[in-house]
């Protein structure tokens, strides 16, 4: 999942990030998205109730987009 944010919010969001369990990387981007979150989940109805329930909250967070892996080759 990617996100963009409000400039003056990157700490708070980082911060409140950090306390989901299923997130188990957060990194920072350059260009349109600043996060991209690496999350595991049981299905995508978990990812979706993170996103609806949670990520989508945040203050701060302007967008987000979401990726699904289908298959890693290393």
């Amino acid at each position: 999942m990617v996100i963009k944010l409000s400039m003056s919010n990157t700490k708070n969001v980082i911060k409140e990030l950090k306390q989901i369990n299923e997130i188990k990387q957060i990194s920072h981007l350059a260009g349109i998205y600043d996060l991209m979150l690496e999350i595991e989940a049981e299905n995508i109805e978990v990812i979706n109730d993170l996103l609806v329930e949670k990520i989508d909250l945040i203050d701060g967070v302007v967008d987000t987009n979401t990726f699904i892996v289908l298959k890693d080759y290393k």
